[in-house]
């Protein structure tokens, strides 16, 4: 097992690194450019961070054929490969937004290891644990112009228990009183669906856990009364066996979902914006923002990012989802996972004028 990562931070200048490890960050100080930032370190009391597991990444790739006709030949450009994976999707945003951030997971084979590379490659901080067999999966999206996009996402290659453990470990090793834990994305055929109440039960207490799942890990991973569920409309439709239609039955049903264990529920709603239940407080409606939706993928994961990101600067709900809101949408009108300079842009445009009020 690899020994517990040291926690990172972009510096404000950006010339250096933060480190949690005051005696580790000293040799930084000598630098008489950045001593007043070791000394910014010094005097914070809390540098929490967020840590996603994802524990059947993929390495998506974007294609864009002229045309797709079932039992023809379809011809496609250059294709496109991004980082996949709900709780990756999640990790990259909160980095790019300036979040400490720490994407965990389990992968496998050469699609694993271009999974980290990438990642590596867009200064996110990640760990993976990687299995003796097997490749991680690999999820194709087709996005023919004028047509539905289709995907095709692979089931990924079996976890042994022994794996398991390893990550167990890890978590316990480097999450502390005041972090977050994001535990989303479909699990492995291989792993049961009580599988994030286990890990969600391995972390210290008074870390903030975050479910983003579906089905029978949704409907498992409520006992772990986490802080925040993120179900989308049809999610959680299918939980419940109801059809959602209008406003009043998806915020009864987000309600139910409070009371099967969950905290805050964020309904995701796609053209139609996002429902939250908070904990204490009433119910806010969001309408979607405006633009062109290019791709859906994503969007879910980014509105997730967002949020955290709100809640992580301001503590509120409604700042939160503001900031969820933004995400959701700035990742929805492209390809790929948003920047954060994106999302900043579109928060700035339709709720800075509220912040200040």
């Amino acid at each position: 097992m690899p020994a517990p990562a040291n926690r990172l931070e972009n510096s404000l200048a950006g010339k250096t690194e933060k480190i949690r490890d005051k005696k580790r960050l000293q040799k930084f100080s000598q630098d008489g450019k950045i001593k007043k930032q070791f000394k910014d370190f010094c005097n914070q009391e809390d540098m929490n961070m967020v840590c996603t597991v994802t524990l059947n990444p993929a390495l998506d790739c974007y294609l864009a054929p002229a045309r797709l006709v079932p039992g023809e030949v379809n011809r496609y450009g250059e294709p496109r490969f991004l980082p996949g994976g709900k709780g990756v999707n999640v990790s990259l945003l909160l980095h790019s937004l300036g979040e400490d951030t720490l994407a965990m997971g389990i992968a496998a084979g050469f699609t694993g290891r271009e999974l980290e590379n990438m990642l590596r490659q867009a200064g996110c901080r990640c760990t993976f644990f990687y299995l003796p067999q097997g490749d991680t999966r690999l999820n194709l999206k087709l996005m023919p112009p004028g047509q539905p996009e289709t995907a095709l996402n692979g089931e990924g290659p079996h976890i042994p228990e022994e794996t398991m453990v390893r990550l167990e470990e890890h978590l316990a090793a480097v999450l502390r009183e005041g972090d977050i834990l994001v535990l989303s994305g479909s699990l492995p055929g291989c792993l049961p669906p009580d599988t994030y109440i286990r890990l969600a039960r391995t972390v210290p207490r008074n870390v903030k856990v975050v479910l983003d799942a579906a089905g029978p890990a949704l409907a498992a991973g409520l006992k772990a009364k986490p802080f925040l569920v993120k179900p989308n409309l049809e999610e959680l439709g299918a939980l419940l066996d109801l059809p959602l239609k209008k406003e009043k039955d998806i915020l009864q049903g987000a309600k139910q979902l409070q009371r099967m264990g969950a905290r805050n529920v964020l309904v995701s709603l796609g053209r139609r914006g996002a429902l939250m239940v908070p904990e204490k407080g009433k119910p806010l409606l969001r309408a979607a923002l405006p633009g062109r939706e290019v791709s859906s993928v994503g969007a879910g994961d980014s509105m997730v990012a967002g949020f955290l990101h709100g809640w992580m600067q301001s503590g509120g709900i409604d700042t939160a989802l503001d900031w969820g809101l933004a995400a959701g949408a700035a990742t929805a009108f492209q390809q790929g996972i948003a920047k954060g300079e994106e999302v900043e842009k579109l928060y700035k445009e339709h709720f800075s004028s509220r912040a200040r009020k």
